[in-house]
């Protein structure tokens, strides 16, 4: 599944936005590059935009790893904008097994807005553009 990530240090959120096919090997990637990235911090919150995936081919197992995962505070709100009740499902469970761990700062939300408003951030897609003059 191809994917963008963005680390906003002002704001000290990852934006990430997915599309394509959502698969086993894209989630560990995508936590490797953010353990491997110097400016990110387990403190940022995260807002994951799944709008554009099409299919999920993700087991459990690889659901109950990222649970167990550590790489991000309590404190760390994470958004998940999605539209297939399969993905709702799966934030669900993720929320579910941060949760038995104490961590539950975790949300997914049927539209970007929803999911921006909760962060309490603002939305780089909607900042006016920059102009000169």
């Amino acid at each position: 599944m191809p994917q963008e990530l963005h680390i906003d240090e002002t704001q000290r959120v990852v934006w990430t936005r997915c599309w394509g096919t959502l698969t086993d090997a894209d989630i560990t990637s995508q936590q490797a590059a953010l353990r491997a990235d110097p400016r990110f911090r387990a403190t940022f919150f995260q807002l994951v935009d799944t709008t554009d995936v099409v299919e999920v081919d993700v087991s459990a197992r690889t659901m109950l790893a990222l649970g167990q995962s550590q790489l991000f505070a309590t404190t760390a709100k994470r958004a998940y904008v999605v539209q297939r009740d399969v993905i709702f499902g799966l934030v669900r469970m993720y929320g579910l097994y941060q949760g038995l761990r104490g961590r539950a700062e975790i949300q997914a939300f049927r539209t970007r807005a929803e999911a921006v408003e909760w962060l309490g951030v603002t939305d780089p897609d909607s900042r006016p553009a920059e102009t000169n003059g």
